[in-house]
């Protein structure tokens, strides 16, 4: 199984990844873009990687089964 991936809120809280809905999900990940560049150092530079990393990955998921499910 699969592990879950959590999606930190502005306000702190930490929900399901695939409870988040699309339009928060792709504005997070911009976010997480610009944050990344304020990173102090290797450690917080790679936390902020892998929380791109899963949104990507969130996103990437839902476009497939988006694309699955269109008619040829």
């Amino acid at each position: 199984m699969k592990e879950e991936k959590f999606y930190t809120r502005s306000n702190g809280e930490k929900i399901p990844m695939k409870e988040v809905e699309f339009t928060h999900l792709s504005n997070g990940l911009a976010k997480a873009y610009r944050d990344i560049f304020e990173s102090k150092n290797k450690d917080e530079f790679s936390k902020k990687l892998n929380e791109i990393n899963d949104m990507k990955e969130e996103i990437y998921e839902r476009l497939n089964k988006f694309n699955d499910n269109l008619e040829d």
